[in-house]
């Protein structure tokens, strides 16, 4: 236990081995693992042999690697791998239990095969057994063994022929190969055809495809579909139709538009041209005095249900003012009534004008019970009876007094609508079973009265109470309570075969739509506990009290706008009526020699004598005979220019450049101009006129008092020197100014 240590302490120390020599055994012969000479005396056997081992560079070059191995010796080719034997095996199928059933096929033979698709018919050896034809009269091919013409010709010379139709010549045509791009000829006989449904069907889809077109545009922009532009133009050729009517009726009354109207005979052909080659051009119908017929083109109802046409026929796009309600149109057709009427005196009733065609034979019984549906759906609508203030028809009750029985048990017809029992008064008590509606339309303030027909069909007694539904509030608005619907509420009976009549009354103080719902409660309880509801729909129309005081007021709206519009359309004339205005000078007409120099010498100031020698130096660079008509442009660069491509051997062409420096240089500078001292020349003339008008005065005064004149020669020297000094000054100024002396 004492040697374990320095065992581990020699393996830390030494350097480790690759992984390869983990495996080896220590007894193995020539390996490194093994000591040189044999162990010492005294060695325990216990001691590990790793303890002895030799390892460093030249041993770890003897170390034989795998990628050395790989270089020595190369690897086996892959061997292709094996086909394997394929042996054959019959397997029986059986049959399925199926088709054990089933007969034998016949093996028959055929001298013509028929095609897959050829229908099946029985044969007939009952008579002629010649062609057969197929539904548009051509001869079906395997219907015989060889062609048409052939047993034809044969039938004739047996004399079996019979009254057999002709085919076409396409049908006796024989099958021939064509060419790719040859022209196939079409048949063009006239064939019978017995499905002619695919316009209609065509139409119909159409039809329903714009329909949709139609919700979904409206849809999509919020607006009606009578006011989209897909059907603005519905309506297109009933406006040709009056303005055409219009335009034949006014020659009859008024002057000026259509003067030829009635002697066309004496209208000549338009010509082009000269008599020679011109041409002439026919007149026309209208032109010879033959005008066209007076057509209407409409839509029947129904067609316009199929195109999703709801809307009245004489629907326009809604304005203010619409144009067919001008009242310059209407007065114009009034006054043209008459000729109008004797032009077009027939007005059809498109809505009912229509033919509805069918391949199926007339029905009459068929067609008496669908007017008997129409006569119901007209008296029966939105799931109710409406009554209007009229007595129940004499055709309910003679249909009433001839039933023959009466339904056993509890049953009422509730406006119109049978309602039994069930049975129980359970099953649908949170269902509604029958809704009458009762409406109403009259004025604010007026009283309309309309009835509700009960009769009482079974063998009982049915007792009734009436109890009003309340109206849903979501909002919780405060509603006044105004009574609007009135009728006798209580309870009662109905007795086998009694019809009661129940009359509602309807009245509004103010303009609004009004329901109110009711419950019929029966007992016993009908239609298995259903609802029999009475809804109750009242319109109040406002009267217009104002209407001919405000088409008064829109008269003369009116009459002032077209005044307003007349006065601003003279006004824009008149204003346009005026002298033109003098035409503008052209440009640079009157422009100076100074203004083109500073254009075209920016940096330079214009000096006219140096200008003037710059144009003697440009006539002097061009020969004397081309000198005349020679013009400078007042450019100092096109004058260097000039200078510059002159001859180097030209004697003048240095003293040219001399000249242009020099006066360059003086254009260079801005020139001295006198200041002009104005305040300065002004106070001096005024003092001047102050001093003139002293020494007017002294004389004056001397005059009047009598005194001598004051002689000059007492005035110093100096002072006649000064004097004359500014005289000279003043004459030199241009001026001359009279002095004097007091």
């Amino acid at each position: 236990m004492s040697k374990t240590p320095a065992v581990s302490k020699s393996k830390r120390d030494r350097p480790r081995s690759g992984d390869k020599l983990k495996g080896r055994s220590k007894n193995q012969a020539g390996t490194p693992e093994k000591a040189g000479t044999p162990s010492q005396d005294g060695a325990d056997e216990n001691q590990s042999p790793t303890r002895n081992v030799i390892w460093n560079e030249e041993i770890e070059k003897l170390q034989i690697k795998e990628d050395v191995l790989k270089t020595l010796h190369e690897a086996a080719p892959p061997t292709a791998p094996k086909t394997p034997k394929s042996t054959r095996l019959t397997v029986r199928k059986m049959k399925p239990a199926s088709e054990w059933d089933k007969p034998k096929p016949k093996v028959v033979t055929v001298a013509r095969p028929a095609p897959v698709d050829a229908p099946v018919k029985e044969p007939d050896y009952s008579g002629f057994a010649g062609p057969r034809y197929n539904d548009e009269g051509a001869p079906i091919p395997h219907s015989l063994l060889g062609s048409y013409d052939e047993f034809r010709k044969e039938a004739i010379k047996r004399g079996d022929l019979l009254d057999l139709p002709v085919p076409s010549e396409a049908d006796l045509e024989p099958d021939r190969p064509t060419l790719k791009y040859e022209k196939k000829k079409r048949d063009r006989g006239d064939r019978q055809r017995n499905n002619e449904n695919n316009a209609l069907i065509n139409w119909q889809m159409k039809m329903m495809e714009r329909k949709r077109q139609q919700g979904y545009i409206s849809k999509l922009l919020q607006k009606n579909p009578e006011d989209l532009a897909m059907n603005a133009a519905d309506n297109y050729r009933k406006i040709e139709e009056e303005r055409y009517i219009i335009d034949r009726a006014i020659p009859a009354k008024d002057y000026g538009k259509g003067y030829r109207v009635g002697s066309e005979f004496w209208k000549q052909q338009e010509k082009f041209g000269d008599d020679e080659t011109g041409i002439h051009m026919t007149l026309t119908k209208s032109e010879q005095g033959y005008p066209r017929p007076i057509e209407h083109i409409g839509v029947p109802k129904s067609v316009r249900n199929e195109k999703g046409w709801y809307w009245p026929p004489h629907h326009t796009t809604p304005v203010h003012y619409p144009w067919h309600k001008n009242p310059y149109l209407e007065e114009r057709k009034e006054q043209l009534k008459d000729v109008i009427t004797e032009l077009d005196p027939h007005r059809p009733d498109f809505d009912q004008l229509e033919v509805i065609g069918t391949a199926n034979p007339v029905n009459r019984e068929r067609v008496q019970s669908n007017l008997g549906m129409l006569e119901e759906e007209e008296r029966f609508t939105e799931g109710g009876m409406e009554y209007l203030d009229q007595e129940p028809t004499q055709e309910v009750d003679e249909k009433d007094e001839g039933k023959e029985e009466s339904i056993f048990g509890p049953s009422i017809s509730f406006a119109g609508q049978p309602a039994r029992w069930t049975g129980d008064s359970y099953s649908y008590a949170d269902q509604i079973g029958i809704e009458a509606r009762v409406t109403f339309e009259s004025l604010s303030g007026d009283r309309v009265t309309s009835y509700l027909y009960i009769i009482n069909d079974g063998t009982t007694s049915v007792y009734y109470d009436w109890k009003k539904l309340p109206k849903e509030n979501p909002f919780d608005l405060v509603h006044a309570r105004v009574q609007r619907f009135y009728f006798n509420n209580s309870s009662g009976v109905i007795l086998p075969g009694e019809t009661m009549k129940f009359p509602f009354v309807f009245k509004s103080p103010n303009a609004r739509v009004f329901t109110e719902q009711w419950k019929f409660e029966t007992r016993p309880s009908l239609c298995g506990g259903a609802a029999l509801i009475v809804t109750l729909r009242g319109i109040a129309l406002q009267e217009d009290k104002f209407q001919r005081e405000r088409e008064e007021l829109e008269r003369d709206l009116q009459q002032k706008q077209s005044e307003q519009v007349i006065r601003q359309i003279m006004y824009d004339i008149i204003s346009g009526i005026k002298t033109p205005d003098r035409p503008s000078s052209p440009i640079d007409a009157y422009i100076t020699d100074e203004e083109i120099f500073s254009r075209n010498n920016p940096k330079l100031h214009y000096n006219h004598a140096l200008v003037t020698e710059l144009k003697q130096l440009y006539l002097e660079i061009a020969p004397e005979e081309e000198r005349e008509g020679r013009v400078w442009d007042l450019s100092v660069e096109d004058l260097r220019d000039e200078i510059v491509a002159m001859d180097e051997d030209d004697e003048r062409k240095e003293n040219f450049l001399h000249q242009l420096n020099a006066v360059v240089t003086k254009m260079s500078f801005c020139p001295n101009k006198p200041v002009k001292k104005d305040l300065y020349k002004v106070g001096y003339e005024l003092l001047l006129e102050a001093v003139d008008g002293i020494v007017r005065e002294s004389y004056g005064i001397r005059q009047m008092m009598g005194l001598p004149e004051k002689e000059n020669d007492d005035l110093p020297d100096d002072f006649n020197t000064l004097d004359r000094d500014e005289h000279n000054m003043d004459s030199e100024n241009g001026g001359s100014i009279f002095r004097t002396t007091l």
